[in-house]
Order: structure tokens, then C-alpha cells, then sequence
């Protein structure tokens, strides 16, 4: 080794040492055992399930279901004596949509219920409806035109692409210690594709003409509704008309419907059995809460110098419609909030402000997070720095399911290894050790990368995540409370580390 070599490997040591003593000062055991002791001795997360899930119910963007829970968790934020808590609001979402009144059945050949879901943002009825049911080639434009006046007052279906296979996956899983270990030889490892998620993708090519074509086509027909088919297993995978909130008054009347039941009719025809369906749909578009909010809260920092920088947390607290809501994304709410309680209850000093911020309007693009960096943090039309921008030193995002927490997720920031390494020592026995450097998105993490902040989202066990996401069956029963507990204690604890290091994390280039 020569002497420049030498000089070289002493200064490194010297690095790593001091980078070891630094992040080792930046908690304390002590502290860590009191977040334990509140996350595990005193949890609220069942009870903040119920509520949002159960008595609160679905959370549509622009709903007053949304509005409901958006109000209950400021409320709730507020009597643990937070500071500047607040309905922020981020700018115009549009109009809401309500469902009223949902029945449809099949009359003929034979009567029985079937379990279906409208899409949000289509129209309804107009009273109770019998209708024929009509299986429509949409392989092609051509092929679509030979229906035309042959629609009236029907149901349209169109075939589906295969039978529905048997499934010999388990209904949940957890990491096993194989892929624990891809992890360590990997940083760039990801699961395998999970189906149920694929299933959306699928959706958009069922048809050899678009489904926007196919709906405009109907409707100038006078079709009374489409029906498309929609998961398994009398679970019903439902979305709605992201640009539905824009409309002045509603369109043809779209179903979600289970594949089994949406199956049996396609068969019933092909065979020349008429087949025909009791309908009665009632819908609304509605403009009491056009304005978009995000829900906002403090826990002010102690440290003079470092008050004014900041460490956020959150997750979206919109939903879809068909169910209430519990893995996609009740259990992020109940989680950060129960985080924030656990370092109010538990009375660990935090030398920086600890915010959170429950945003609304992800399912329909991000909308929330990104109107609140768009003010605060980064215009991204002008490309100008907010006042928030230097101030921010991490963000964490839940929103991947209900499961325990397992590790983090760099977003290709590798600066920060050591110091999670050294985050996660205290953690060990909790499970959490992965550190990947893979840049997971579709969340609102993603606003606060775009612009070089570190947005975290954490890996966590699968459990069921994407079987029950957008479904109606995402309800109380998805979330694992266990798990939830968990993570409130892990989260809670990075928290208080990220709020008592020596300085921010490390950023990546301003793109």
C-alpha cells in the first residue's frame, strides 16, 4: 500500500467513526422504550379504525365523506393539543359524486342478485328498469358500427378475454427469508408484479376500441348502462371517471361487476338465452366541497436553532367508493396519527418541528400533496423554491398496506445508507433491517422527490396489498392491528431520530 493509499484509508475510517458517533448521539434508548411503551401500551389504532372505516365510511374525493373524515381527524389531531391544526386548503377539485340508491338483479332467465358496484362520477336510471342485455363485439370501430340502433335501452357487455383460473396463492403473504435475503445481495430487488394490481392495467385493453370510445358510443345510442367486468370472487374492483368531476351533468351509467356473475351472462347469450336485468340507479354529481383541503398539524420543535426545519409524515385519507376504505388508505391515517399521539403522549424531545399532513385527492392524480408543495415548497410552473424548501428535512409516506414494516426505501439516495443503518439499530428486534435503493412511486412521496427532498416510502409485508385496494371489500376486516402497532412504533422512532439529527438528510440533486 502506498502512502496516498494509506492517507486515504485513515481518513475513511475517521469518516465512518465520526458519522457513527453522530448518528448514535441523535437518540437515546430511554426514549425509544417510552415510544414503545405508548405504541404498544396505549395504542388508539383500533379505535381510529373504526371510526374512519365504519362511521365515517367511504371517502370519494369531493364527497361529504371525505369532508367528515377530513373534520374528525383535525378534531382528533387538535385534542392531543397540537399546534396549527387546520383544514389547508390547496386549490379547486371540482364536483363531488354521490351515490343514493344502488339495486340491480338478474330478472331473466331465471331471477337472482348480483354484485356489482357503480363507477363514480357515471349517472343512474331514472327509476327502477328492466332491461335487455346486449353482448357487443368492440374489437374494432367497424365492428361497433353494425350495433348502431340496436341499443336503445339496453345493457351493453362486451366478452371477456379468458376464464377466471383457479388461484393457489394465499390470500396474504409476508416477506420470506428468501427475499429477505434478495434484498442484501440486491438493492435494486423488487417483488414479483402482483396480479390483482395487474388487473387495472388489463382493463384499459379489453376492448379493440378504447373504453372511452365504447362509452360514447353507447350513449349516443341510448344505451341505459354499460357493465364491465371487474374482479373475482364477489369482490368488485371499482374506479370512476377521473375527469368526471369536471362535468356539468352525468353520463351513461357504468357498472363494476364481479367476474362470476358478469361471466354468466356472456355464457347465457352465446348459448341464445336472453338474458335481461332489474336496474335502479340513483346518482348525483354534487358542489358543497369543490375546494380541495389537506389536513394539517404540528408538534413544534424544542431546539432553537433547529425549530424551524421540519420532519413530515402522511398519507392520502381519500378512498374510492365501493368499500370504506381500510388498507387503501385508512391504515396510513390511523398509522401517522397514532404516530403523532405516541411523540405527544410519550414526551420525547423533538429538536425539529414534527408535521403532518393527510392529503386529499390522491386517487385522482396527487391531487392534495402536490397543490401543497406547488404553495409552500416548489412552484413547478415557475420552477422557483418555496419558503418550505429548505426547511424540510425528510417525509414519510404510508400508503402500501396494512403490513409490518420491514425497511426503507431510498428512492436512489444512497448517501443516506449508513445513516438508516444506524437508524434501524434500535430496531433490529422490531424486524426492520431492509434498506433498498429502489425509487417505488404512486404515491405522494413522488412530490417531494421530483424535487430532490427525501420522500420515503417503507417496505412493508404484502399481506393482501392490491386483492382489496379500490374494492368492496377494502373495509375494517383488511387492516391488521397487530402490524399497524408495529409500524406506529418503528415510524414513531424514525421520527424522533430524523427530527434529532445533527442536520437534514441528505438531498439529491434538484432535477
Amino acid at each position: 500500500m502506498n502512502i496516498i493509499k494509506f492517507l486515504r484509508a485513515i481518513v475513511v475510517v475517521k469518516i465512518l467513526l465520526l458519522s457513527h458517533f453522530v448518528v448514535a448521539q441523535s437518540y437515546s434508548y430511554d426514549d425509544v422504550q417510552k415510544i414503545r411503551n405508548e405504541a404498544f401500551g396505549n395504542s388508539s389504532i383500533r379505535e381510529f379504525a373504526v371510526q374512519l372505516t365504519d362511521v365515517i365510511g367511504p371517502r370519494l374525493s369531493g364527497g361529504k365523506g371525505l369532508h367528515n373524515a377530513c373534520t374528525w381527524a383535525k378534531e382528533t389531531l387538535e385534542g392531543y393539543n397540537l399546534s396549527n391544526a387546520q383544514l389547508e386548503p390547496w386549490g379547486n377539485f371540482g364536483k363531488g359524486w354521490e351515490m343514493e340508491k344502488f339495486y340491480i338483479a338478474m330478472k331473466q332467465p331465471y331471477y337472482q342478485p348480483l354484485v356489482a358496484v357503480p363507477q363514480a362520477w357515471t349517472g343512474g336510471t331514472n327509476g327502477l328498469q328492466v332491461a335487455d342485455v346486449v353482448l357487443v363485439d368492440a374489437s374494432s370501430e367497424e365492428m361497433l358500427l353494425t350495433y348502431s340502433g340496436k341499443l336503445q335501452g339496453k345493457v351493453v357487455i362486451t366478452p371477456f378475454e379468458k376464464e377466471l383460473e383457479v388461484s393457489f396463492e394465499p390470500l396474504a403473504s409476508r416477506f420470506t427469508e428468501e427475499e429477505i435475503d434478495k434484498f442484501g445481495k440486491s438493492p435494486e430487488f423488487r417483488s414479483d408484479p402482483d396480479p390483482y394490481m395487474l388487473e387495472r392495467m388489463r382493463k384499459s385493453q379489453t376492448y379493440g376500441v378504447s373504453r372511452q370510445q365504447l362509452k360514447e358510443f353507447c350513449e349516443a345510442e341510448g344505451a341505459l348502462a354499460i357493465i364491465e367486468n371487474s374482479g373475482s370472487f364477489g369482490t368488485v374492483r371499482s374506479y370512476g371517471d377521473k375527469n368526471g368531476r369536471f362535468l356539468d351533468e352525468l353520463g351513461i351509467l357504468t357498472i363494476d361487476m364481479t367476474h362470476e356473475h358478469y361471466a354468466r351472462m356472456v355464457r347465457l347469450i352465446d348459448r341464445g338465452i336472453d338474458v335481461s336485468l332489474e336496474l335502479d340507479v340513483k346518482n348525483r354529481l354534487i358542489d358543497d366541497y369543490q375546494e380541495g383541503v389537506n389536513v394539517i398539524a404540528e408538534l413544534p420543535g424544542a431546539d432553537k436553532k433547529l425549530k424551524d426545519e421540519v420532519v413530515m409524515i402522511g398519507a392520502h385519507i381519500d378512498s374510492w367508493h365501493a368499500g370504506t376504505g381500510g388498507n387503501d388508505n385508512a391504515s396510513g391515517v390511523i398509522l401517522m396519527m397514532e404516530v403523532m399521539r405516541i411523540l405527544k403522549q410519550s414526551g420525547v424531545k423533538l429538536n425539529r418541528t414534527v408535521r403532518i399532513a393527510l392529503w386529499t385527492g390522491e386517487e385522482q392524480g396527487l391531487l392534495g400533496s402536490k397543490g401543497w408543495v406547488d404553495k409552500h415548497v416548489y412552484n413547478f410552473n415557475t420552477n422557483e423554491k418555496g419558503p418550505e424548501y429548505d426547511k424540510i428535512s425528510a417525509y414519510y409516506n404510508f400508503d402500501y398496506g396494512t403490513g409490518r414494516i420491514k425497511g426503507i426505501f431510498l428512492q436512489d439516495n444512497l448517501a443516506l445508507k449508513p445513516i438508516f443503518q444506524e437508524f434501524f439499530e434500535p430496531l433490529d428486534d422490531l424486524g426492520v433491517s431492509l434498506i433498498s435503493n429502489r425509487n417505488p412511486g404512486s404515491s405522494d412521496h413522488v412530490m417531494f422527490n421530483r424535487i430532490g427532498i427525501p420522500g420515503f416510502a417503507l417496505i412493508q409485508d404484502r399481506i393482501d396489498y392490491g386483492r382489496g385496494y379500490h374494492t368492496n371489500m377494502d373495509t375494517f376486516e383488511r387492516i391488521q392491528l397487530g402490524d399497524l402497532k408495529q409500524a406506529a412504533a418503528v415510524v414513531a422512532t424514525l421520527v424522533y431520530q430524523t427530527a434529532n439529527f445533527p442536520a437534514k438528510l441528505s438531498r439529491k440533486q434538484l432535477p
